[in-house]
């Protein structure tokens, strides 16, 4: 190891010291702390009031260019699992590294074993469920906590205040917090380099005199003693000017008349609907769909019922610290700080229920992370609720332990009545009258210039709050013009240049799968998006670009440690998208999950490349459908073999071949002949050979992309119209529960036959995640003969397994599901084939665009 990575080594591990220093405070059970353990498997050892060792840490820092493999971690783990504390305590690799494949495959063997699957760690280790190496790691994990050393002690900094006496004003307690801090970090080292294990303890009482804070916690900061004042603080905090949302169950299977397709009345709800039942929720939503307004409502209509609801944002979460995130979802409301141990408290309460915002929107580190802290709790299914709320329904599947089948709904779209109050709201907020009839002259044309995206909340309220301007042509066009005023109305100068640089930046944190940076980052950022614009003859510093950023709202600042965020996280889309087209930033080398919507906007202002065509199709296939609307490039002589490239990303046939012809009118005919080369055929040849296999027209204005996503759809639509076969009625030896069980299973196997078989090349368990758990929890009532027919309601929960029971006295659904109805008739009527149809259809829709696989 390099000089400089040993001192940002023992910085990192001295910094993860002090946290869990701290955290012996806020654990009653925790007597002392020990740096450097008595076996160099182990960096830092807690230990209960008795002496036992309770839990043992070892970190690691890793460069940015180097991964961790299968082979180094388990030498790591094993290391720890032949020592005799391995037997009672746990174990923990925390790393500020990235993990390799193979080294996925081992946090995910250690995550499957703590969810009691135990083959894939006993596989990976070669040994029994009974070999004492395996039930030592079976307690085992891997934590990702890629913070640096600044953000690290900016949070120590922010538990240390929480325990503090009253300071006369906030600057005069985080100054304490601050030298308190650093009083204990250099205590750290100095107990770290003591060659006696005796003298590297510090036991409570130690790390309280250090910190000039009791060693106790104040009876003052317990949760039983703080929930009064909460609740009547949430109960007052009043959303501005907002309309209150609806939301929709999407896994409620209700009738839907004449095949219309989207949502029926039946799935719509209010938000307060989250709230039901005791298992986790997910609440998902396109970018400004107002997710975060629907849980703030959320928050102040339980509190005025008497009901906590605590909201915190994702970007917050430290690895391994839920608790801490929940002290500051109370601190939030109550204005002042929380220590760790009042979060605990809360999330020990089974009332309370932990909304969680922008949970999808956080970089996979800190997702995994996420998803260990939260197996125990639900699977176990005790301590708090929780609601993960997010843009992303399959990550936010993923972030829960893979026995749990959550309530799952989305935020349904602003109708015309919504926009109508908001333009009242909006007018009165600005010391103005309007009338219903006025509200609507206003309406009017902003829905005809907006189209669909008047639905989005966001893209209404920006569209609405441009003074006098024209209208505008786009999503994109619509983001500049509002940051114009908005520095116009501030009084920012030069924010051509702030964009571009916050541009450069937001860029860079999204390839890290991020949309916010601690402020030390921040700064460096920027300090590199200034030193790009000088080198383009640009004169500017990074004070300058931020200042002025702040100055007009475009960044924001989050929690005690000030993480730096845009205002709202479809800014750094755009922003970064803006920066692509411009040449001011390079396309990322890979695409993850989230980074659709700044290639989209990346292609609404500079067009679609031949580079972000492919790694779009290559990384987020389902967002071809959208982005092929801005791919205008003429079909050249080389637009079959692209056609055929992206078409090896989108479809699963093996060996796709695309043939062209152009027709006399200018449109071009696609066709996909079995055992073809690539190319173009003459008018004549191509209207032959479209008879004999599947084709498309397109028009002249179409680019590659849109060539490729038409022919995908053909095959989509071929795969999703097979020939169903009959209703599954009971026969007259077969019960209902027998009939909805056989149509239940026969079902799952159909869908899961079908995905294997549409979903693009490495894609498959995206595409399940969206279709949601195949098995069926039902409670089958009694028939009731209605005017024209007999029905027979079921209450049903989509679920992991399959449990369907007659009703009876006292037999229902679980108390934890929350379930809808519909009919044994409905459910039955639709053969296996065709619901698994329905339901892959409904899937591959959410993840493309509405409607776009209607024949």
């Amino acid at each position: 190891m390099s000089g400089v990575d040993t001192v940002r080594g023992i910085a990192y591990q001295q910094a993860q010291g002090v946290l869990e220093a701290v955290g012996v405070l806020e654990d009653p059970d925790l007597g002392s702390l020990r740096v450097e353990g008595t076996d160099d498997a182990v960096d830092i050892e807690l230990l209960a009031r008795d002496g036992t060792l309770r839990h043992a840490i070892q970190v690691k820092v890793r460069a940015p260019d180097y991964t961790w493999g299968e082979s180094a971690l388990l030498t790591v783990l094993k290391r720890w699992a032949i020592l005799p504390e391995a037997a009672h305590a746990s174990f923990e690799f925390l790393t500020d590294g990235r993990l390799g494949p193979s080294g996925q495959r081992v946090r995910q063997a250690l995550e499957s074993a703590a969810e009691g699957d135990t083959d894939p760690l006993a596989r990976l280790l070669g040994v029994s469920v009974d070999d004492p190496v395996y039930i030592a790691l079976g307690k085992a994990k891997i934590r990702q906590d890629p913070y640096n050393t600044g953000a690290l002690l900016a949070r120590a900094e922010r538990q240390v205040a929480a325990m503090l006496p009253s300071a006369r004003t906030e600057e005069d307690l985080r100054e304490q917090a601050s030298r308190a801090v650093d009083r204990l970090f250099r205590a750290v080292f100095d107990f770290t380099s003591n060659p006696e294990p005796r003298h590297r303890e510090m036991d409570r009482q130690v790390i309280a005199a250090l910190l000039s804070v009791p060693a106790e916690q104040s009876p003052a900061h317990r949760w039983t003693t703080t929930r009064a004042s909460y609740l009547e603080a949430a109960a007052s905090c009043a959303v501005p000017d907002a309309v209150v949302p609806s939301i929709a169950d999407i896994q409620a299977q209700t009738p839907s008349l004449f095949g219309k397709q989207g949502l029926n009345e039946g799935q719509k709800a209010v938000i307060g609907e989250l709230l039901n039942g005791t298992g986790p929720v997910l609440l998902t939503g396109r970018t400004g769909t107002g997710k975060s307004t629907a849980v703030g409502i959320l928050r102040q209509q339980a509190a005025e019922s008497g009901n906590a609801v605590i909201t915190v944002h994702a970007e917050s979460y430290l690895p391994g610290r839920l608790a801490a995130l929940a002290a500051d979802g109370l601190a939030a409301v109550l204005g002042e700080a929380f220590p760790t141990a009042t979060g605990t408290q809360a999330l020990s309460d089974a009332t309370v229920t932990l909304v969680i915002d922008g949970a999808s929107e956080i970089a996979e580190p800190m997702r995994r992370a996420l998803h260990q802290e939260l197996l125990a709790p639900i699977a176990a299914g005790r301590g708090a609720r929780l609601v993960l709320v997010g843009r992303d329904m399959a990550v936010l599947r993923d972030m829960l332990p893979s026995s749990v089948s959550p309530a799952t709904y989305q935020m349904v779209g602003l109708e015309h009545e919504q926009r109508v109050e908001l333009v009242e709201k909006a007018a009165a907020a600005a010391g103005k009258s309007f009338t219903p009839r006025l509200a609507r002259t206003v309406v009017a044309p902003l829905e005809q210039a907006l189209d669909d995206a008047a639905a989005n909340p966001l893209l209404f309220r920006m569209a609405l709050s441009l003074d006098d301007q024209p209208a505008p042509k786009g999503r994109a066009d619509l983001y500049r013009a509002f940051i114009e005023q908005l520095a116009a109305r501030n009084g920012a100068a030069g924010i051509s240049a702030v964009r571009t640089a916050l541009g450069i930046v937001f860029a860079r944190l999204l390839n890290d799968g991020r949309r916010y940076a601690d402020v030390y980052e921040w700064h460096h950022l920027l300090s590199q998006a200034a030193s790009v614009l000088r080198s383009v003859g640009l004169p500017t510093d990074a004070s300058a670009l931020h200042e002025a950023a702040r100055r007009c709202g475009l960044i924001t600042s989050l929690g005690w440690d000030q993480k730096v965020a845009a205002m709202h996280d479809s800014f750094a889309d755009y922003l970064a998208g803006a920066a692509h087209a411009n040449g001011a930033e390079p396309l990322p080398g890979r695409l993850v999950a989230g980074d659709d919507q700044r290639m989209l906007f990346y292609a609404e202002i500079g067009g679609v490349s031949e580079e972000a065509a492919g790694l779009v199709a290559r990384d987020l296939p389902f967002t071809t459908v959208a982005l092929a609307r801005y791919d205008r490039r003429p079909l050249g002589q080389e637009a079959p073999a692209e056609v055929t490239l992206l078409l090896r990303y989108l479809s699963s046939a093996q060996e796709p071949s695309v043939v062209m012809s152009r027709l006399k009118d200018g449109r071009v005919l696609a066709m996909r002949p079995p055992r073809a080369r690539s190319g173009w055929i003459d008018q004549a040849s191509g209207v032959e050979l479209a008879q004999s296999c599947q084709a498309a027209v397109v028009d002249q204005k179409v680019g590659p992309l849109g060539v490729a996503t038409r022919l995908w759809r053909q095959e989509l639509l071929a795969c999703l119209n097979p020939r169903t076969g009959s209703p599954l009625r009971p026969g007259k030896a077969q019960s209902p529960v027998e009939a909805l069980t056989q149509h239940t299973e026969q079902t799952a196997m159909a869908v899961n036959q079908m995905i294997d078989r549409i979903a693009p090349p490495g894609h498959i368990m995206r595409l399940k995640a969206q279709v949601g758990p195949l098995g069926l929890h039902a409670v089958i009532g009694e028939p009731r003969q209605e005017v024209l027919s007999v029905h027979t309601p079921v209450d049903y929960q989509r679920a992991i397994g399959t449990s369907i029971a007659k009703a009876g006295d006292g037999v229902g659904l679980p108390q934890a599901e929350q379930g809808a109805s519909t009919t044994l008739e409905y459910l039955l009527d639709i053969p296996p084939a065709a619901t698994a149809a329905q339901r892959v259809r409904k899937a591959i829709e959410a993840l493309t665009t509405q409607s776009w696989l209607v024949p």
